[in-house]
């Protein structure tokens, strides 16, 4: 039986405007395994930051956690007063933002912000808390970190600015890291590079991953466990072996027919047709149903239950699972 550490439950996030309710999240389940990784793939819009950000208790105005639970070794994270929940964010469960120029504060050091994180969460002294973080500077792959600790973000490259935010994502040790499209912005030998790091940091730590991304070459290096989002729900998860070797899903089907693979003969590739779904307009049926080749009438009208089709792989259907 697996052992879970993060477990989230019929979650569901709006955000509200003047054009309406923007259902960024629409009732998602899923389950985080101790020491794992689990991929969380799909285009832009589909939900995969909003869910992380509210695991993180980030969620503001004008959005909201219209429902569900987030267990984070049982303790449900939603209940919890934001005292509370400062204790647990940043300590037990960590997050690596996307671009790291604007997540680090341009005003002050490195030195500072890295000190400042490891103080608000660890009781201890000054002179320990300086060699805590050089280790981390070190740990990150960052040369010279004495120097570094002086120096300003926009002083370092955009590589370095994202090794010490994984070097402030680890102050804390946490047993959960959040990695939200950690490599945006960088040149591909970076990226390659701070995959790696976070790899073996994972693995050295025993820490479980969430790792968001739109990339599927990353999670099919790097993840155990996939989940496939759409239109803010789950369309598919399983194994990398099943989303790989034997999607369900046409949303899935249509992404890997839409990248270049060496391992598969193809003359050409062939791309998902149509926009993205309208987060404000979503009919009450399946949210791939207006771009999907197999729609039937049913999937327009009535969102599909979820099937499994072997142990851990599921996939939310109309095609594998027609109504009477």
């Amino acid at each position: 039986m697996k052992d879970s550490i993060l477990e989230i439950k019929d979650l569901s996030v709006s955000f509200f405007s003047s054009l309406g309710e923007v259902k960024a999240v629409n009732n998602i389940s899923y389950t985080l395994d101790r020491s794992k990784v689990l991929g969380i793939v799909g285009e832009s819009g589909s939900g995969k930051s909003v869910s992380s950000y509210s695991i993180m208790g980030l969620i503001e105005s004008p959005g909201k956690i219209k429902s569900g639970e987030i267990l984070f070794e049982g303790v449900d994270l939603l209940k919890l007063s934001e005292e509370e929940k400062r204790k647990i964010r940043g300590n037990y469960i960590s997050m690596i933002f996307q671009d790291p120029m604007t997540s680090l504060n341009p005003v002050y050091t490195i030195g500072n912000q890295l000190l400042e994180a490891l103080t608000t969460h660890k009781k201890i002294s000054s002179a320990d808390a300086i060699e805590r973080v050089l280790e981390l500077l070190t740990l990150v792959g960052i040369n010279e970190p004495r120097k570094r600790l002086k120096q300003y973000p926009y002083e370092l490259s955009g590589g370095m600015r994202q090794r010490v935010m994984i070097a402030m994502a680890l102050v804390g040790d946490p047993k959960v890291l959040i990695a939200d499209e950690p490599t945006t912005a960088l040149d591909v030998t970076i990226q390659a590079q701070i995959l790696e790091l976070i790899k073996d940091i994972q693995k050295k730590n025993n820490m479980s991953v969430i790792l968001i991304t739109h990339d599927f070459g990353i999670v099919a290096d790097m993840a155990d466990d996939i989940i496939v989002m759409y239109g803010g729900a789950i369309v598919e998860r399983g194994s990398v072996y099943d989303i790989f070797e034997r999607p369900k899903h046409p949303y899935t089907i249509g992404l890997l027919r839409s990248l270049p693979r060496i391992d598969v003969k193809q003359e050409k590739l062939i791309p998902i047709e149509g926009t993205p779904i309208d987060l404000l307009n979503m009919n009450s049926g399946c949210a791939f149903s207006s771009r999907c080749s197999d729609c039937m009438k049913v999937c327009i009208s009535h969102k599909p239950d979820v099937l499994e089709f072997e142990d851990g792989h599921f996939a939310n259907c109309w095609l594998y699972n027609r109504p009477k």
